[in-house]
């Protein structure tokens, strides 16, 4: 067994070299899935660092991450995560966890995106060729269930099954003096999966998930797929190198190869420091993307009463867009 573990170390860092980007050997494979919300953070301690969450998913909130995370609840959870994105753009998400000692984890969850009043506009024949329609505002969200379980003291795993619907407003179509009204909706049902491997050597923990697997979905003649993506993560307290393992700091590492089925391979860096398991500052930066690089953040665990409560805050730099902050509350009890 000793062996072994000492042969998975190597083997997980081969594997996560194997997906470094590779932008120089091929073309971004852009604009090649839909409903691209589900891709938005929903969480403000995985966003503050830099999405680097894949083997450290632990809370209530992993159901959004990588599902086998849940398993490693215990009591009850609600979480609660609103993050306020580009273009005014809001996703609210949430999830409920339940753990029993011999069933495992249960979770509901749902998330929805608030895109605002949009401006909608018809062809019409006029000299501008165009006539305002009013504003309407798409409807995306999500309601799922999910479930965790904890094998034994080295590996989890979890599943998270959704509902899916979107609805991005009425039209009027074909000819332009008899036209014909059309609403464009669509609803599905989508797959996540994930596992946690504990290795044995100090906190070295392996993750895999893959989120989005579906049918694709389709409006009328044009067809496309979620945003599949497969996530393979290490994660590791470097303290445990150096400290005792009752010392107050903490210094969290983690490292997670992405590959989307619409961009090229991606890779995100996550830290986090944390002191007395009771405050924490977090940071993280992700390779390969056109806006989005730093991210930063803070957390509080206080108990009180028997009720733990824990407060993330979580802030994302863009290129040529303004900055983005979200807000998640756990609640254990």
């Amino acid at each position: 067994m000793h062996k072994t573990r000492q042969l998975l170390i190597p083997v997980a860092l081969l594997m996560l070299v194997s997906v470094l980007p590779l932008q120089a050997k091929g073309i971004k494979k852009i604009a090649q899935t839909g409903m691209k919300w589900f891709s938005i953070p929903m969480g403000s301690r995985p966003a503050a660092m830099g999405n680097a969450f894949t083997a450290v998913a632990d809370d209530a909130g992993s159901i959004f991450w990588n599902p086998a995370g849940i398993a490693l609840t215990q009591g009850k959870h609600l979480y609660l995560n609103q993050t306020q994105w580009i273009a005014d753009i809001k996703v609210n998400s949430g999830a409920a966890t339940w753990a029993d000692d011999r069933l495992g984890v249960l979770a509901v969850s749902f998330a929805a995106a608030d895109w605002g009043d949009l401006h909608g506009t018809q062809r019409a024949n006029n000299d501008a060729g165009f006539i305002e329609t009013g504003t309407f505002s798409p409807t995306d969200y999500a309601i799922g269930l999910g479930y965790g379980k904890r094998v034994s003291n080295q590996f989890s795993f979890g599943g998270h099954i959704k509902y899916v619907y979107e609805e991005l407003g009425s039209t009027l179509e074909g000819n332009l003096d008899t036209p014909k009204e059309y609403t464009a909706k669509q609803d599905l049902i989508a797959f996540d999966f994930g596992t946690l491997y504990n290795t044995g050597f100090k906190s070295l923990v392996i993750g895999m998930t893959l989120q989005n697997f579906s049918e694709e979905a389709q409006y009328r003649a044009e067809q496309f797929p979620l945003p599949l993506t497969f996530k393979f993560g290490v994660a590791m307290d470097v303290t445990d190198l150096w400290m005792a393992a009752d010392a107050p700091h903490r210094l969290l590492l983690s490292v997670d190869a992405v590959h989307p089925r619409d961009f090229s391979e991606r890779l995100h860096f996550g830290l986090e420091y944390g002191y007395h398991d009771l405050f924490f500052v977090r940071g993280g930066y992700k390779t390969n993307y056109d806006e989005e690089d730093l991210s930063f953040g803070a957390g509080l665990k206080y108990t009180f009463s028997g009720l733990q409560l824990g407060l993330d805050y979580g802030y994302v730099q863009f290129k040529n867009f303004d900055a983005v902050q979200m807000f998640s509350f756990d609640f254990n009890f």
